[in-house]
């Protein structure tokens, strides 16, 4: 199946191409561009003969030791270069380490709501994925997970931020989660792509929490979200000594290895530590006003997110059998009505619900919320 989300981009492409004016909040990704300095320094490693040539299939010593580095003050755990894989972004990531992990047919659990390329990267990997419903505040619990585990689950798949709730899920709650999953060797892959977005200050790795955890974790990581460099294609894995193997193995065999302009590139970016913090003080700003502004709307009720870059309010008050039925009706009717580009929930288990993306700059945000406004009290 399709991505929904990039379903919606492309009907948005259409419209412009038409000569339509559509301001979009359905993007997975900050709108901002790639810092300078990140740019200089992939065009002084374009000039660098050495970056012309082939690297090595777990990627440059020098990227791998400062990802292990800024994973040991995450964790608290003392990785090395030779525990990391770099990887063409977090999603190869993702698939590098279920593969690993994954025989054909076995069962990986993903959160319900949650990103659909979680369950599409477990099915590229020969598993299937199993939903299990979050809590109220769309987080995964141990007992949520023990009700879905079957002699069949190898892993579950956790993400803290969340796409698209932005929940954070609690200490109390990854350290329940870690003692189930090394009670029935499971493996958790978690998915730590928003980490820099945490808006309540409570954000803790799994593995700070639950060092026991680390003979069955993954950590994924990457560039794409903390830096604007979603193009850029690098993320990481940092893994036991038979999942980077297995993932080094694999990346040998088929891409060889990661870009080493993108590469030095991302080393430029993980020295990087005001873009992030910059933009996490603008995003929460952003994530206030559309919150706010979301709740100011007869039927729609939005909570406010713990992190991540995305609204996800639900629509329920605004749908009838006489009107939009469902939230996929009502987000195309926003794109050709009031040309504002939203995700249905249907594209995250959540029928009855919208995800908007926040980080997008002030005009932008701005413009979509009037529209919305206007659209929707016109009805």
């Amino acid at each position: 199946m399709d991505n929904p989300i990039f379903a919606v981009a492309a009907r948005a492409d259409e419209l412009r191409a038409r000569g339509v004016d559509v301001v979009t909040l359905a993007a997975g990704e900050p709108q901002s561009a790639t810092s300078p300095r990140v740019v200089a320094a992939a065009i002084d490693a374009i000039n660098d003969p050495a970056t012309h040539h082939y690297g090595t299939a777990q990627g440059e010593a020098s990227l791998r030791n400062l990802v292990a580095a800024v994973a040991t003050t995450d964790t608290g755990l003392p990785w090395t270069g030779a525990d990391v894989q770099i990887a063409l972004g977090a999603k190869h990531a993702l698939f590098l380490a279920l593969q690993a992990v994954v025989d054909p047919g076995d069962e990986v659990l993903v959160a319900a709501p949650g990103w659909p390329g979680h369950a599409e990267v477990v099915i590229a990997a020969g598993g299937v994925p199993i939903p299990a419903p979050t809590d109220e505040r769309f987080r995964l619990t141990a007992d949520t997970l023990e009700q879905h585990r079957t002699a069949r689950t190898v892993a579950v798949l956790l993400s803290s931020p969340g796409n698209p709730t932005g929940a954070v899920h609690s200490d109390v709650q990854l350290r329940d989660i870690a003692a189930w999953a090394v009670e029935h060797e499971v493996w958790v892959i978690s998915d730590d792509i928003y980490r820099k977005f945490d808006f309540t200050g409570t954000y803790r790795s799994i593995l700070r929490l639950a060092p026991a955890l680390s003979d069955w974790a993954v950590v994924v990581g990457g560039v794409s979200k903390e830096h604007a460099m979603t193009g850029w294609r690098v993320g990481w894995l940092l893994a036991p000594e038979e999942i980077i193997a297995s993932a080094r193995k694999h990346v040998s065999r088929t891409i060889t290895h990661v870009p080493l302009i993108n590469q030095r590139a991302a080393l430029a970016a993980l020295h990087d530590v005001d873009t992030p913090a910059a933009a996490a003080h603008d995003y929460r700003r952003r994530r206030d006003f559309l919150v706010e502004a979301l709740n100011e709307i007869d039927g729609i009720d939005c909570p406010l997110p713990d992190g991540g870059l995305f609204a996800f309010p639900s629509v329920a008050g605004l749908l009838s059998e006489d009107g939009w039925r469902t939230s996929a009706e009502l987000a195309g009717w926003l794109l050709d009505t009031a040309h504002v580009a939203v995700v249905p929930g249907e594209a995250f288990n959540a029928p009855g619900r919208l995800r908007l993306c926040f980080a997008v700059d002030d005009h932008t945000l701005h413009t979509a919320v009037k529209r919305l406004k206007a659209a929707l009290e016109a009805r």
